[in-house]
């Protein structure tokens, strides 16, 4: 004899809340996208003066010109940055899931959330006064990648941290079982597996940094010149410079060039946020 079938019957309260938890959700994403959809649009109608291939091959000239100078030096920084702390991250990252003792990672957890809530001004003067003056580099690319990779290293450590976190515990098992070092463990198991994750910390890394002003400003400074391969002694230029300092003028073909580099800076950190999303769709 089968047993009988009883009909849940949901309380009318309890369809209520859910309805109006669907209806504030849908609102709040609403207004998230039409947030986006708003500065996308602002920038690109301020942006249209600018609009010529001659943006892109003419560098800026006191407050007009075009904006070469202010892109490859933003993406020269930007690789100077993802290298640094890249490296020193997930270095940081694989010693504490590795190696270290409990406190050990705990203590770099809360380090990273200090950090992390430091004004990036304090960099930009930590920056300054030790890269700047005391190691002798003067306004250069170098003192502007150290700053900006101390700025963005938090993200970078928590996020592989937790990438690591989401590696199956049968596998460090079975690598441990099989006789794996640590090291191996980490290069062919836990590293690939935690690429997803990895990748999301250096892009977020990556958009914090250059997004950033005031730390270039005392580190970087600024250049009317294209930037060459001179590490130290050589002002780079970057397009928030741009946007910070060109919005504040009195003319509108300044104003142009500002919305035009922030047009820049958010279609660049877009197309490397979504590679790196399709990317991890793209993994089993």
């Amino acid at each position: 004899m089968q047993p009988s079938l009883r009909t849940v019957r949901i309380s009318p309260y309890r369809r209520l809340g859910s309805a109006l938890w669907r209806l504030v959700a849908g609102l709040a994403t609403a207004v998230m996208l039409l947030v986006l959809l708003l500065i996308f649009w602002t920038v690109i109608k301020g942006s249209l003066p600018a609009w010529s291939l001659s943006v892109f091959t003419t560098p800026t000239s006191g407050l007009s010109g075009g904006l070469e100078n202010a892109i490859l030096g933003t993406l020269w920084l930007g690789l100077l940055t993802i290298l640094a702390v890249g490296v020193i991250g997930v270095a940081t990252a694989s010693f504490a899931a590795a190696y270290a003792p409990v406190w050990v990672r705990e203590a770099l957890l809360f380090v990273s959330d200090i950090l992390s809530g430091v004004p990036s001004i304090v960099f930009g003067y930590v920056g300054y006064l030790a890269f700047v003056v005391t190691f002798g580099w003067g306004f250069s690319a170098l003192a502007a990648g150290l700053t900006l990779t101390m700025l963005s290293l938090p993200y970078v450590v928590r996020n592989t941290m937790q990438a690591f976190d989401k590696v199956p515990v049968e596998i460090r098992e079975a690598a441990k079982a099989l006789g794996f070092s640590r090291a191996r463990t980490l290069w062919s198991l836990m590293w690939p597996h935690s690429l997803s994750g990895i990748a999301t910390g250096a892009v977020l890394a990556l958009s914090v940094a250059m997004g950033e002003t005031a730390p270039l400003l005392y580190t970087a400074e600024w250049s009317d010149s294209l930037p060459n391969l001179a590490l130290t002694h050589h002002s780079v230029a970057y397009l928030t410079y741009v946007v910070w300092t060109f919005i504040q003028q009195p003319y509108p073909a300044a104003n142009a060039l500002a919305y035009m580099a922030g047009l820049l800076l958010m279609v660049v950190v877009g197309a490397i946020a979504f590679a790196t999303r399709f990317r991890a769709m793209e993994r089993p």
